[in-house]
Formats: C-alpha cells, structure tokens, sequence
C-alpha cells in the first residue's frame, strides 16, 4: 500500500518540523495574532537571526506565511488548527496523576528507610 508509506512519511516530516521548541512557541505566538520579526524576538526572548531561521524552516513547510505591510513584514500560521492540535498534545506529555503519587509514595518510603539526613564527612584526627 503506497500511499501509507507516502502519508507516513508526510507526517514524519511535519513532525520533524515540529520537533523544535522555539518552532513549537512561535506556532503558538502567531495562534493569538499576526507578529513580525521583531515582536516574536522581543517574546521568545532570542535573537532575531535565530527568529528568522526559525520562521524560514516554517515557510518552507508551509506551515507559516508572510505578509508585507509596508516595510514591516508579519507573519500568520496558514493553518491556525495546527496550534490548537500542538496543545492537545500536551496531554500526552502530562504526567498521570496516579504515577506521581506512586512516585511521591516511594520517595517517602525510601527517605524512611535510608534516612533523610546527608552524611557528614568524616574529619581526620589531629596528630594521627
């Protein structure tokens, strides 16, 4: 079946796209409203070559697209339902409540059983 090997390697590209953080946060910038350059710089706190190369990889999977105003140049995401689809992955990555609690249960346990207090070096005598 060809065309499952052609979706899947589709999708494993969009993923790879997917797989930076900054791509991840910009995604999820231009979700609210159109940004430039400059403002996504100023909220993702990076440089703006670093924004721009970012973006590049963006437009070139044609997940952003740019638009001039002027001398201002903005960007807006083609598909705005790819950054609501990015946060309901949030759901994978989130902990199970009861995973963490069986967690926390065995630190206690082991903080009881081996002691909680970090031993003291042991100081040398004098004139030994």
């Amino acid at each position: 079946m060809p065309y499952r090997a052609v979706v899947s390697a589709e999708l494993a590209k969009l993923f790879n796209v997917l797989s930076h953080p900054v791509r991840i946060r910009i995604i999820e910038e231009l979700k609210k409203e159109d940004l430039a350059v400059g403002t996504l710089k100023d909220i993702l706190g990076i440089t703006h070559s670093a924004v721009s190369q970012q973006l590049a990889v963006l437009r070139s999977h044609h997940l952003v697209v740019e638009m001039r105003q002027g001398r201002n140049v903005f960007y807006h995401l083609r598909k705005p339902e790819l950054a609501q689809w990015i946060m309901q992955g949030v759901g994978f990555i989130s902990p199970d409540t009861a995973e963490v609690e069986d967690l926390m249960s065995a630190i206690q346990n082991v903080k009881t059983v081996w002691g909680d207090e970090t031993p003291q070096p042991k100081r040398k005598k004098r004139g030994a």
